[in-house]
């Protein structure tokens, strides 16, 4: 059986698409390994809305070339015309996809080599699914290269996306997260996505619905009224806002001021229980000390659980790399160090809301000793077995569990333990459990385990 594996760079939109890839592949009789294994095929996910995203990818090609020189490496979707014509990367990469031709990867990967097996297998389970839902844009912000790169609108026909929904549900997944180059964009005639959520209320059992990123300006009353009255989807948000000062803005060609923002965030803030998180990008050309703090002073009164800080680095192509307005990267890390400092501040700020409340969590994996997992507003939650103080589970076990506990080590991670106190099975993974939020651990909270 031939082999690939596939290695994804950047936005969730790329794992989106590398799923749809695995299942296509797995359709026609190829195994998937995991990235670093040997494989016949590579396939890498390409990223290049940064400079340092572009970096890992060179990076990333050069790795598996040097690991396994006779695998057929593919690189897919987000790269620039000078990244494709390094002759660093001639003789190493064996083909490259772009973004117009990725609908067809597996036809012109596979060609007439691999044949199509009967009957599908089975997904694999997980968790948590991206379902693509749309791409392209044609915003064109003066420091983004994605347009560039997905130009092309698509929208996904919605009962296509209903039955991948449909199909993660029949294996067990419990959440799906609707991924898109901007979901907000979303529009089939009238048809736009406050239509496809209530569809896929109706039409799914699915137990949690999330949304990836919006502009600020798709937010309106109609689709906050929609996410209050619905508590299948997630009261987390995640705003591209880059600035709000009003005069960067208009240099990065957002159609929106501060006094915009300003209400956007007081609508999103009548939902129950929400949590928002944001980008920002600190030393676009231009931006004065005073542009700065006013996106400081925004940020600092809007309660954000977690802010994603970006330094400018000007994309080759776009309208802002011609600026001449430069800010020295010093003023770059001085500023972004100061609004990380603010964001680590702001979110241990707004997690204190939520102390010794209780929410359900996604268990998701077991890292260590501690099981894993995330509320429906994107707190992240862990939990692990109470052990008293000589090491022993406080659940006392029976003689015929003590004595099965004593055959071999695999079979003592079979049995029940514990977890604050409360009976449960070993393996949490994919379950949704009650849980009190006890105290702050790491970037969330330590939970107790109320009930499964």
């Amino acid at each position: 059986m031939q082999t690939i594996a596939i290695c994804t760079l950047g936005c969730k939109l790329n794992q989106a698409e590398a799923e749809e890839l695995k299942e296509k592949f797995e359709e026609r009789g190829l195994k998937i390994v995991e990235p670093f294994q040997k494989a016949d095929f590579y396939i890498i996910k390409a990223c290049a809305v940064t400079q340092k995203a572009e970096k890992e990818t060179r990076q990333l090609i050069s790795r598996i070339k040097r690991m396994f020189p006779k695998t057929y490496l593919i690189v897919i979707g987000c790269f620039t015309s000078i990244l494709r014509l390094d002759r660093e990367f001639i003789g190493k990469v064996d083909k490259w996809i772009d973004n117009k031709n990725k609908e067809k990867t597996d036809k012109l990967i596979l060609g007439q080599i691999l044949k199509k097996k009967k009957g599908k297998d089975e997904l694999k389970k997980r968790t948590r699914a991206f379902i693509k839902i749309q791409d392209g844009c044609r915003n064109y912000c003066s420091y983004c290269i994605v347009p560039y790169l997905r130009k092309e609108i698509s929208n996904k026909p919605p009962q296509k996306i209903i039955q991948e929904i449909k199909n993660r549900e029949k294996n067990g997944c419990q959440e799906i997260v609707l991924v898109g180059t901007n979901i907000g964009n979303y529009q089939i005639g009238k048809y736009d996505l406050k239509d496809l959520l209530r569809e896929i209320l109706d039409k799914t059992a699915i137990k949690r619905i999330r949304l990836t990123s919006f502009w600020p300006t798709l937010i309106n009353p109609e689709f906050v009224k929609l996410i209050q009255n619905n508590p299948r989807i997630c009261p987390h948000i995640h705003l591209s806002i880059q600035s709000a000062s009003t005069e960067v803005l208009k240099k990065m060609n957002r159609p929106y001021s501060r006094q915009e923002l300003e209400k956007i965030i007081k609508q999103l803030k009548q939902i129950k229980d929400i949590n928002l998180t944001a980008d920002i990008i600190v030393g676009f050309p231009g931006e004065s000390e005073k542009d700065f703090q006013e996106t400081y002073n925004f940020v600092k009164s809007s309660q954000f659980l977690k802010i994603h800080v970006f330094k400018f680095s000007a994309r080759p192509g776009t309208k802002a790399s011609l600026v001449e307005d430069e800010i020295s990267d010093k003023i770059k890390k001085i500023r972004s160090n100061k609004l990380i400092k603010l964001g680590e501040k702001l979110s241990e700020k707004q997690r204190k809301i939520f102390i010794n409340s209780t929410s359900e969590a996604l268990i998701e994996n077991k890292r260590s000793e501690y099981w894993q997992g995330y509320t429906p507003n994107y707190l992240k939650v862990f939990l692990r077995p109470v052990r008293s103080s000589s090491g022993s589970s406080l659940y006392k076990k029976s003689k015929g569990e003590a004595a099965f506990a004593a055959l071999s080590d695999f079979k003592k991670e079979n049995l029940r333990q514990t977890s604050d106190g409360v009976k449960s099975p070993q393996n949490l993974t994919n379950q949704i459990v009650k849980v009190k939020l006890v105290k702050f651990y790491q970037d969330g909270f330590m939970g107790k385990l109320i009930s499964l």
